[in-house]
């Protein structure tokens, strides 16, 4: 990258590069991205400057395209925005730079002892049903209890399109009007709750007796009540792990334990 006469002399524009007045006309893909993960976390410029300990004119000229960011501002509004791997490697690839972590294959040997961890744990689990799933929802483990809750939920011919290279993608199988043996009410809710659009809950969305939201599926004998703890690897430097999630389906009445408890006993 080519740095301009003069770029970086003063201390308000440290570690970016002055662009001509013709360039800043035309907003550069890491202007868009800025901008777009400053919008969605709902911060302002001057919110992420004390975020990110960049000054607030530093990016405004970054999102107008009047500068350009060096690598190290970069990883400083990524820290500020709170973003995942992926997205600060977008960042950066974004502004001409090598992503900051790599993304291994599930596959690879270098995941070995994570992908043991997990496993151990799906298998500890039982009979409660509990999946890995990545940032997409596609299923990439499951254990036996999981794989009873899909039998019981899930129509064989939903199942099966929504099945692809990268496995059983749950969000399709729920945007299948036939994926499910029962068709759930609030699918289009809930699908978009997966996807990460704003869901509002209010409080009477909540049964009065518990606490907490349940998931709930239908079968074609009963409904099926679940209390759903999220687990992570914590401290991952790969993209691939850090997008990992196993779900677990804890029974959040007796109806639900009693069926868990059919399924151990078979």
């Amino acid at each position: 990258m080519t740095q301009l006469s003069g770029a970086g002399n003063s201390p308000n524009m440290r570690g970016m590069e002055r662009v001509d007045s013709t360039a800043a006309k035309r907003k550069p893909p890491f202007a868009l991205l800025l901008k777009e993960l400053r919008t969605q976390r709902r911060l302002s410029q001057l919110g992420l400057a004390l975020e990110s300990e960049v000054a607030q004119r530093h990016i405004s000229f970054l999102e107008s395209g009047r500068a350009r960011p060096g690598r190290d501002v970069i990883l400083k509004l990524a820290t500020g925005l709170d973003l995942s791997l992926r997205a600060t490697n977008s960042l950066l690839t974004a502004a001409g730079f090598a992503g900051e972590v790599e993304e291994t294959p599930l596959d690879a040997p270098a995941l070995t002892i994570a992908k043991g961890a997990i496993e151990f744990l799906l298998e500890r689990i039982e009979p409660c049903p509990a999946i890995l799933v990545d940032a997409d929802w596609n299923v990439h483990g499951s254990n036996t209890g999981a794989a009873r809750l899909l039998t019981a939920i899930a129509t064989p011919e939903g199942a099966a399109r929504a099945t692809g290279a990268r496995g059983l993608n749950l969000v399709t199988l729920l945007k299948d009007e036939k994926g499910l043996v029962v068709p759930l009410k609030e699918r289009e809710q809930l699908v978009a709750h997966m996807q990460g659009a704003r869901t509002v809950f209010t409080p009477s969305d909540l049964p009065v007796a518990l606490p907490f939201l349940p998931t709930t599926f239908l079968t074609r004998d009963r409904t099926l009540s679940f209390l759903t703890i999220l687990a992570s690897l914590q401290g991952s430097r790969d993209v691939t792990l850090e997008e990992l999630r196993v779900e677990i389906f804890f029974p959040a009445d007796e109806v639900t334990k009693a069926w868990l408890d059919e399924g151990k006993a078979n």
